[in-house]
Formats: structure tokens, C-alpha cells, sequence
């Protein structure tokens, strides 16, 4: 009697498995309905199929692998493939380790599903640090190094990442405690409209992919009209991007999305030719030799002359300090450090472009006055 209980379990068992793997097998078998269209971003997709979605991050350092599936339900007991984390949305507990995410979310008007932050003193958006005073959003740590315990007792639906390629081992315990984990690699985007787009990507988990593509159309209409704008210029001032950092200048190459924001702004850059799409490190001896003369300076970590000079006496010997045409990112900033460039200005590529256009051509735009960007005094 003993053992034919323990065989009546034993198929029971394997008749379950079995039927479990065959609805799996039909599942990552069943073809999508459709689609997200994406005009310029390259390294996610989303697919609609009859009871899910599917959200993939694209790796932009292996060709054809996928980083990480997500499985967005409505309900929970919705079965999904085996092979991606399967989330419930919309999203209500969230917790992102990159200010970057925040200026998408906050167009989204879903800072409120925000749990979790990484350095609150570095974050800018009002809403997220009034939750953080309300101790609605609590700081986990370093963005490097996230705090698995404190993260944990958010107990978060979810948590966001800026991904990069190599491992991080805390991120990695998070995955581990069987937390879902949302790989972003909107930085590596080439085009700033690419980089834009990725509110496509973060909507989907809030089930607002409508009020995205609007959002996203109008900032490629604004783009493009501004960019027309700039290109009738006849006379484009030669820029000088960034500032030197323990001797070396860590310049954007001309296929990133900071050296192809310069040409549509109307301006000329040294390196615009270049395929690059990541920094280029140059020396400051190199710099000098380039950029001396250049028309304008664009994005130095500084707030004034004098700071810039303190930095180092040798970046008197450029132009713009010398003309009083210095622009740093600094406009909207906290005392604490953050800083609304690294925020809303991904998501807003369109009024970026209308400041550099205001710093570099005014005429084009009379009476406009910068957003994100602010003239050293």
C-alpha cells in the first residue's frame, strides 16, 4: 500500500511537470499580436501578445543577446514563458538606482510610485524629495552599491537599474532575493531622440504607452522644428565641450548624443566627424592646441569665472574665458547637488536643443531665455 501511494505521487508529480513544461513549450511558441513602433531608440522592444506584454532590453555590447525578458500582467495568475521576470502592473512600489529614470517617471506623473532612491542628495525632482521629507521614499545607498538590507525591507514590486557590462555583485543579491530587477540602458543610446524614447519603455510598466507616444511625438516635433531652425545658420562658433579632470578631457565623440546635439544646435565641433559615440580622453596639451580659439565653452563644472580659474590657472588661456562666453549645466540645481540636467533634460531633448540654440545663435530665438543651461558670471 506504501508504495503504490508514493507511485500514485510520483506520476502525479510528473504528470504535472510534464504538463507545466508543455505549457511553457506553447507558450514561448504563441506569436505576438503586435508591436511598439520605435523611431530611434535601439536597444528595447516591447511586444503585445493576447494576455501579456513583453518588455526586452537589447544588449549594446553582444550582438542578438538579450539582457532580460519582462512579462507585464494585469492579473497575477496570468501564466507567462519561464524565461523573464513576469510583473504585475501597473507598478505601485519602485525603486530606481539613476536619477536619469526619475525625469521620465515624473513626466509620466508617477513619481508617487517611487519607494526608493539611490543618493537623495543628488536628486532634483520636488515631488521625490518631498516624499523622501515625508518618509514615503527612503535613500538605499550609492548607486554602485545599493543597499541590499534597506532595499529589501521596501519590499518593491520592482527595482530599476542603469546596466552596464560587467556585474554588480548587489545587484545581483537583489536578483537573488527573487526581487525583479528592470535593466535600463538608456545611456547607451547614440541619438538623444533614442535616449528620449525610452519613456516608451518605462511606460509600459505603468500602462501608459498612449500618453508616452504623445508625450514623445511632440518633443520629436519640437526637435526637429528647432533643428530647422539652426540649419539656415551661415556662421556656426566652434565649441569647446567640458572641462579637464585630473589632466585629462573626456570630450563627446562625434557620434554620441552630445557631439550630434552641437551640429543640430548650429554649431561646430572639432570632432563632429568622429564615429565615436562614447568620450574621447584627450590630454589638455591636445586640448589647447584644438580648442584654444574656440567661440564658446559649453558644459564646465563651474558656477564663475573665479572657480574656473581656481581649477586650474591654465584655462585662462582659452577664448571664451577671456570673451565671457562660459556656460555651465547648472541652472536648475538643489543645494545639495542635484541637478535637473541629468533629470528632465534626457526626457526633454527638445528644449536642450532650444537652449544651445539661445547660447549659440540668439538671434534665431529673440527674447527666448536658457532653460537647463546658464552663463558663468
Amino acid at each position: 500500500m506504501k508504495f503504490r501511494i508514493i507511485f500514485i505521487i510520483t506520476v502525479v508529480f510528473s504528470l504535472s511537470a510534464c504538463s507545466s513544461n508543455k505549457q511553457t513549450k506553447i507558450l514561448e511558441n504563441v506569436s505576438a499580436d503586435s508591436s511598439a513602433t520605435l523611431k530611434y531608440a535601439k536597444w528595447f522592444s516591447i511586444d503585445y501578445y493576447p494576455d501579456y506584454k513583453c518588455v526586452s532590453v537589447i544588449s549594446p555590447w553582444t550582438e542578438n543577446k538579450i539582457i532580460n525578458k519582462y512579462y507585464l500582467v494585469n492579473d497575477s495568475s496570468i501564466s507567462t514563458p519561464s524565461d523573464g521576470y513576469k510583473i504585475k502592473i501597473p507598478i505601485r512600489k519602485l525603486a530606481v538606482n539613476s536619477c536619469s529614470h526619475l525625469g521620465f517617471i515624473s513626466i509620466l506623473k508617477e513619481s508617487e510610485s517611487v519607494i526608493g532612491i539611490c543618493s537623495k542628495e543628488r536628486i532634483y525632482d520636488p515631488v521625490i524629495l518631498k516624499r523622501c521629507s515625508e518618509n514615503k521614499c527612503t535613500d538605499i545607498g550609492d548607486a554602485f552599491a545599493i543597499n541590499y538590507e534597506k532595499t529589501l525591507l521596501l519590499q518593491p514590486e520592482a527595482v530599476m537599474v542603469s546596466t552596464f557590462n560587467q556585474t554588480d555583485n548587489h545587484v545581483e543579491r537583489i536578483r537573488d532575493a527573487k526581487i525583479p530587477v528592470i535593466d535600463n540602458v538608456e545611456w547607451m543610446e547614440s541619438y538623444i531622440l533614442g535616449r528620449a524614447e525610452w519613456i516608451k519603455f518605462i511606460a509600459a510598466f505603468y500602462n501608459k504607452e498612449q500618453f508616452a507616444d504623445s508625450v514623445f511625438n511632440e518633443v520629436c516635433l519640437n526637435y526637429e522644428n528647432l533643428k530647422s531652425i539652426a540649419k539656415v545658420v551661415k556662421n556656426r562658433p566652434n565649441i569647446l565641450p567640458g572641462l579637464s579632470f585630473k589632466g585629462t578631457w573626456y570630450m563627446p565623440g562625434g557620434n554620441s548624443f552630445m557631439g550630434r546635439l552641437f551640429f543640430d544646435a548650429g554649431g561646430n565641433y572639432k570632432f563632429s566627424d568622429d564615429t565615436t559615440s562614447t568620450s574621447l580622453p584627450i590630454s589638455f596639451e591636445v586640448a589647447l592646441k584644438y580648442f584654444k580659439n574656440c567661440d564658446i565653452w559649453l558644459g564646465v563644472d563651474a558656477n564663475s569665472f573665479e572657480e574656473l580659474k581656481a581649477a586650474d590657472n591654465r584655462l585662462c588661456m582659452f577664448k571664451p574665458y577671456r570673451t565671457k562666453n562660459v556656460y555651465n549645466n547648472n541652472k536648475r540645481t538643489t543645494p545639495t547637488g542635484g541637478n535637473d540636467f541629468w533629470e528632465s533634460a534626457l526626457a526633454r531633448p527638445d528644449i536642450l536643443l532650444q537652449d544651445l540654440i539661445i547660447a549659440m545663435h540668439p538671434e534665431l530665438l529673440p527674447g527666448q531665455s536658457c532653460f537647463y543651461i546658464k552663463k558663468l558670471e
